[in-house]
């Protein structure tokens, strides 16, 4: 059973503390220096505007940014279900909107109207519970991703343990090697997308999970854990013309991490694995607005201080 607690959907004061306390080593710093300089609009105007006035109020007190963030939830920003092209464009909305309110959960301005903001928010995610008869494998696992998120948001057991019943039900679908056969259908690029953000997913629910006390990192079906899905489709960052369902360009490859691959300082944090280790100096600081946020800053493991000749 989780026990709601609220900070971060991904963090918790513990890692905004380590934040502030590595200021001035690397990664830590560089992510403190993309944070602050960020040109961004004064009225929110996407989703990682959204994300980034909320950590600029959730880490740096800036109650400026947190107004801009309230504002924009309390205008229904994201909550109109016509407004989406697609409709994995809106679970991956619905899964930001759920880290933007958790990270102003406590702001002032939010307290009065938070209960209204759920109880809509909470209208859209149902709206979503019906897949389109074209959906995909990561429609069905962002659907588990928006439920056990929403869950948290709303302090609801149900959401959650949706979620999670959609979590170990993927891990169970993943073959020995690490990939989906569900998400390798497709072919060449598509094929790699849908195994990616399906792995996206399924990382930061059990990051999610992990801090109200449900362990999904731990969770394994024949020895497969999402560790094993997150093994695999690190090796193509190196290797992407080896991809087995149609050889990858270096370059698209390479974008899809950088711009997506935040989700992987959490699992260097959860598990240390020496693979990523390049590819995390290569891309950080990494963000995205719906794969845990500015994941280098709150998860990133600071470089050890160098040491003079005697100690």
């Amino acid at each position: 059973m989780p026990n709601f607690q609220h900070c971060g959907l991904y963090f918790t004061p513990d890692h905004i503390q380590a934040a502030h306390e590595n200021i001035n080593r690397e990664p830590i710093q560089a992510a403190w220096v993309f944070l602050s300089t960020q040109s961004l609009n004064d009225n929110v105007m996407n989703d990682s505007e959204l994300i980034l006035h909320a950590y600029r109020y959730k880490l740096s007190s800036n109650h400026d940014s947190g107004d801009q963030v309230v504002r924009a939830l309390q205008s229904g920003y994201g909550l109109d279900i016509h407004a989406y092209t697609n409709y994995f464009d809106a679970l991956v909305t619905g899964v930001t909107l759920a880290h933007a309110a958790e990270l102003v959960r406590d702001h002032a301005n939010f307290v009065s109207g938070f209960a209204a903001w759920q109880s809509d928010y909470a209208n859209f995610v149902d709206q979503l519970q019906h897949t389109p008869e074209s959906s995909t494998i990561l429609d069905h696992v962002w659907l588990g991703f928006l439920n056990l998120v929403s869950g948290i948001v709303l302090d609801a057991d149900d959401r959650f343990d949706a979620g999670c019943e959609v979590f170990r039900q993927t891990i169970a679908e993943v073959r020995p090697e690490g990939y989906l056969i569900a998400a390798v259908e497709a072919e060449g690029q598509d094929s790699l997308n849908r195994q990616f953000f399906a792995v996206a997913a399924l990382v930061c629910m059990a990051e999610a999970a992990s801090h109200v006390g449900v362990d999904l990192w731990g969770y394994n079906y024949r020895g497969i854990s999402v560790i094993t899905a997150a093994a695999y489709i690190t090796y193509y960052y190196y290797y992407p013309t080896q991809w087995h369902w149609g050889a990858i360009a270096e370059e698209p490859a390479k974008a899809l991490f950088s711009d997506h691959g935040s989700f992987l300082e959490m699992v260097y944090h959860y598990t240390r694995p020496g693979d990523l280790k390049l590819l995390l100096n290569e891309q950080r600081p990494l963000f995205n607005a719906a794969l845990g946020g500015l994941t280098t800053l709150t998860h990133a493991v600071p470089a050890k201080e160098r040491r003079g000749l005697f100690g």
